[in-house]
């Protein structure tokens, strides 16, 4: 058997690069994320049952019933096999036939598991203390994805520390959204459909007005292919004072970042990602490139799938993306993509969010915030903001 592990920059890349080396006839034994250079990496480890200048052993022949066996052996027609073992002569003299493909997937799939675990790198968890153990193990069933559990492991035995969180910390970076560490700086957000952005945008504007007081607060709708959610943020927007706004060209965009420049708070609503592409060509279109003054955040939820949130990481991929926001923290079962996500992208979480009133439901990331979602399970929203304070 001939197993390889090939990188390709998504799965179709690294599908392509399988074939044309092992054939078709590979088997996928796994696929995991990794971070090489900079850049997240699609890994793929592959087999071939028998490479192509290999041939499949051939069973040892029989030995006919009537013939004697050889002296200090076992008799009733048995061959000697290799070690000490005996093979039985088989009731008809034919080949046995090839085992079909629903025999070989149940095959890979047993030794699937050994073979990642003899191939992946070692971990001494006996070089762990008790808690650190329990820490990684509770991190696992939250699902923490194995990269990430050995990134945390490798940080905390290089560092000899006696506690999982200092690692966390480092894996897991926060950038709370306040004005004193994003200055001038208009937010744009990027996500799927029905991840929240719309509601995002206009919670933080309402706590930046609530802030600024009597400073200017703009929100820009960028989506003219919105309808109902268009006239929600306009809606709102008018209920609650804030200067509403619709771009139509690269010049509005100017004056919305020179505004931002200034002081002005500005939010900019985004066409949902889809698989046609991410916002690469939004941003050169509408004249966004090379500019300071632009953060984009990408939403997401933890109820998504790890697949699912490293396909809208890829999507979003642009000069401006500069960090995470975690939105419909109550409707989740577990919190593990939280610190895939971190480890995946190297982006700090922002804000957290939960719950579907305007008012409330959001928190500025910290790292407390973090580690009681993630082990105790606690929103923001129920304990004291004090606790949360990084």
């Amino acid at each position: 058997m001939r197993v390889k592990t090939f990188r390709g920059e998504n799965m179709a890349a690294a599908l392509a690069m399988i074939r044309q080396e092992l054939g078709k006839d590979a088997v996928i034994l796994g696929t995991q994320s990794v971070r090489e250079d900079g850049k997240t990496l699609c890994e793929v480890m592959a087999a071939l049952e028998y490479p192509d200048k290999e041939a499949p052993p051939r069973p040892a022949p029989a030995v006919p019933a009537q013939s004697a066996a050889p002296k200090g052996r076992p008799g009733n027609g048995a061959a000697p096999k290799p070690g000490g073992k005996v093979a039985v002569k088989p009731a008809a003299a034919t080949m046995p036939t090839s085992p079909q493909p629903a025999d070989w997937n149940r095959e890979w799939t047993e030794i699937k598991g050994h073979l990642l675990a003899l191939m992946r790198p070692r971990l001494d968890l006996s070089s762990l203390t008790p808690r650190q153990r329990l820490a990684l193990e509770y991190l696992e069933r939250e699902g923490v994805d194995e990269a990430t559990i050995l990134a945390l492991y490798r940080s905390i035995v290089e560092r000899g520390e006696d506690a999982v969180i200092p690692a966390l910390s480092r894996l897991v970076a926060v950038k709370p959204l306040t004005p004193a560490l994003w200055p001038a700086t208009a937010h744009m957000f990027i996500g799927p459909s029905g991840v929240g952005k719309t509601t995002i945008l206009l919670r933080l504007a309402l706590d930046a007005k609530r802030r600024a007081k009597d400073g200017p607060v703009t929100v820009v709708n960028a989506d003219a292919g919105r309808g109902k959610g268009r006239l929600m943020l306009r809606h709102y927007a008018e209920l609650s004072g804030l200067n509403y706004a619709e771009a139509d060209g690269p010049e509005a965009f100017g004056r919305f970042l020179d505004g931002a420049a200034k002081g002005e708070a500005v939010f900019i609503d985004t066409p949902s990602l889809t698989h046609g592409g991410g916002p690469e060509a939004w941003l050169t279109q509408w004249g966004l490139t090379g500019r300071d003054q632009l953060a984009a955040h990408l939403v997401l939820s933890p109820t998504y799938s790890s697949a699912q949130s490293e396909h809208y990481l890829r999507l979003a991929r642009c000069e401006h993306l500069a960090s995470i926001i975690w939105t419909k923290l109550d409707e989740a079962c577990n919190y593990g993509s939280l610190v895939n996500m971190a480890h995946a992208s190297g982006l700090p979480v922002s804000a957290l969010t939960y719950g579907p009133e305007l008012t409330g439901g959001m928190a500025a990331a910290s790292g407390k915030a973090l580690w009681k979602l993630l082990f105790k399970r606690q929103l923001p929203g129920q304990y004291p903001d004090a606790d949360a304070a990084a």
